[in-house]
């Protein structure tokens, strides 16, 4: 059992330096990782805000009145002139 122990020791000692790297490289990969699901989630965030802003102000922008509309401004103009010169020929 103690030689065991030993052996085990002795392929720790001897590989060390491969162990610790490997740690280290781990860490970095798991700080990389958490760093962009933090990125993601941030993003999203602000992407639901914008659109969401964006979808509010254009729902006010098309509850205002639309005085550009010149087609319904010229067909009831048509009409009143033309219920005019009834008018006046009678």
């Amino acid at each position: 059992m103690s030689q065991e122990k030993v052996d085990r020791y002795k392929e720790q000692k001897a590989n060390r330096k491969e162990i610790i790297e490997k740690e280290k490289r781990r860490k970095k990969l798991g700080r990389v990782g958490m760093w962009a699901a933090l990125v993601v989630v941030v993003a999203g965030l602000a992407a639901s805000i914008g659109i969401s802003a964006r979808n509010s102000h254009q729902r006010y922008l098309d509850s205002l009145p639309d005085y550009n509309r010149t087609s319904v401004v010229i067909s009831d103009y048509t009409g009143v002139t033309a219920t005019e010169a009834d008018t006046v020929e009678q």
